[in-house]
């Protein structure tokens, strides 16, 4: 087996992936980021990233195979994950898997998950595995990640949306390597995506690249071949993506924890980075009875890490002029939770960042990278807050793990009560109940159809 291509022991990897040995917990993992992630999808109906994305798929065509969430429509394969990606991804309110290197949304991938489960005619049981060596692939790639590469994190999704649709298909592992071959050679894609004045493709960054996932496994399963040495090549993923790195720990034996236990799920619908400061900033609001009027100042000092320090040298979310990069806007993020009391999808809506009370309030604000809170990470993104105020007293929140975080997990009520809250009147109370149900008892849920029409309105 040494012998053979990485592209193929990966998938021969994935093959013999034995979900009789996920533990309970890691299973109960699984079920409550599907619900998240539900959740998220449900909320965004309305957003203009879908919006957008929609009309181009009514105007392609296709064969109606299957559904998009909170839809009664169907479409194709490659479609609904294209539609069903976009809407799990464009509030920026899914999980977020925070590792040593680099940080990624893996839930984008449950997209392909739920059309191919649902294509398939895949069980409860047999969703939850995919899930989980979704996850633990996309985790593995993001260890090996080069956290200064052009190269944006959604790169990685175009090896493992095919290997989750491949192992719903019960795909051989000769076409599957083949799928994530030819689907790697196509799916990268630059962090320019990610930085300045953020558009509405950022939204779709991973739907694309699992999209054309989708589209590789299709060619794959009718005998397309695709380039054995993908990921080693001197002209491959490694050396053109990931600095060289050594990508031979991508098809080491599972042991735990699985990297599925290493992800966060969201409190507020902003990138996972500013997390812990609008926690700080919603718990600092409760200290002042007029923030606009009393508040002189406020300083914020975060982790020095790559992750973080990019972003601040990144001199367009100083000033958001859009809704992605309000965000993405550490800036903006503090303002509002010390303005507003919370970060919402209203006040997106809204373009609060536009506002002459937010602007001013954005300006009194100062971050700096502080290393003593290196201490506190990878895991987290850990931030101190210090208000002064216009008489002089100082009032300090420090923050070091965000609700939602690896150290300060959701219950599972909690999960249930965001995914309720995402469903507002896209889902009736009957339909949400049902859906839950479903999720909750996900191993012995005989169809993943059933679970798609659960989320029809």
């Amino acid at each position: 087996m040494s012998g053979e291509p990485l592209i193929k022991q990966l998938a021969n990897w994935v093959v013999a992936f034995d979900a009789a040995r996920i533990p309970a917990a890691v299973a109960m993992q699984a079920k409550l980021l599907l619900l998240d992630t539900l959740g998220c999808a449900l909320a965004a109906q309305d957003e203009e990233a879908f919006a957008a994305a929609f009309a181009a798929v009514k105007e392609m065509g296709g064969a109606q195979q299957c559904r998009v969430i909170g839809t009664r429509e169907r479409t194709s394969l490659a479609h609904a994950v294209l539609l069903n990606g976009t809407l799990i991804r464009c509030l920026d309110l899914n999980d977020i898997y925070v590792g040593p290197r680099q940080n990624g949304h893996p839930s984008d991938n449950i997209a392909v998950a739920l059309s191919f489960g649902e294509s398939a005619g895949s069980t409860g049981a047999e969703l939850i595995t995919a899930i989980v060596l979704g996850y633990e692939i996309y985790g593995r790639f993001d260890d090996l990640a080069d956290p200064g590469s052009p190269w944006d994190h959604v790169t990685v999704s175009s090896v493992v949306a095919p290997a989750m649709a491949g192992r719903l298909l019960k795909l051989r592992a000769e076409p599957l390597a083949h799928a994530m071959a030819i689907s790697a050679a196509h799916g990268n894609t630059l962090s320019a995506v990610r930085f300045g004045q953020l558009s509405g493709a950022k939204n779709l960054a991973n739907a694309i690249v699992a999209s054309n996932g989708a589209l590789a496994i299709l060619l794959a399963k009718h005998g397309l071949t695709g380039p054995a040495e993908i990921l080693e090549s001197p002209r491959g993923l490694a050396q053109a993506v990931f600095s060289g790195a050594d990508l031979r720990p991508l098809v080491r034996p599972v042991v735990e924890p699985y990297r599925i236990m290493d992800v966060s799920i969201k409190a507020y619908p902003c990138i996972g980075t500013a997390q812990t400061a609008v926690a700080a900033a919603v718990q600092a609001r409760s200290l002042i009875n007029d923030p606009f009027k009393e508040i002189q100042s406020i300083s914020i000092r975060m982790a020095d890490i790559p992750f973080v320090t990019r972003q601040l040298e990144d001199i367009e979310r100083r000033y958001p002029r859009t809704r992605e990069t309000a965000d993405h806007s550490f800036y903006y993020l503090t303002a509002a939770g010390i303005l507003d009391g919370d970060v919402s999808v209203e006040g997106f809506k809204k373009e609060r960042w536009a506002d002459a009370d937010m602007k001013a309030m954005m300006e009194r604000i100062a971050i700096a990278a502080d290393d003593r809170l290196n201490v506190h990470v990878p895991g987290t993104y850990p931030c101190v807050l210090e208000i002064t105020t216009r008489t002089g007293e100082k009032r300090t929140v420090e923050m070091i793990h965000a609700p939602g975080s690896v150290k300060n997990r959701m219950t599972q009520a909690q999960v249930e009560a965001k995914f309720r809250d995402s469903c507002g009147a896209a889902l009736p109370k009957a339909r949400q109940d049902e859906a839950i149900g479903q999720v909750m008892n996900l191993e012995r849920l005989d169809s993943v159809a059933a679970l798609m029409k659960s989320l029809q309105p």
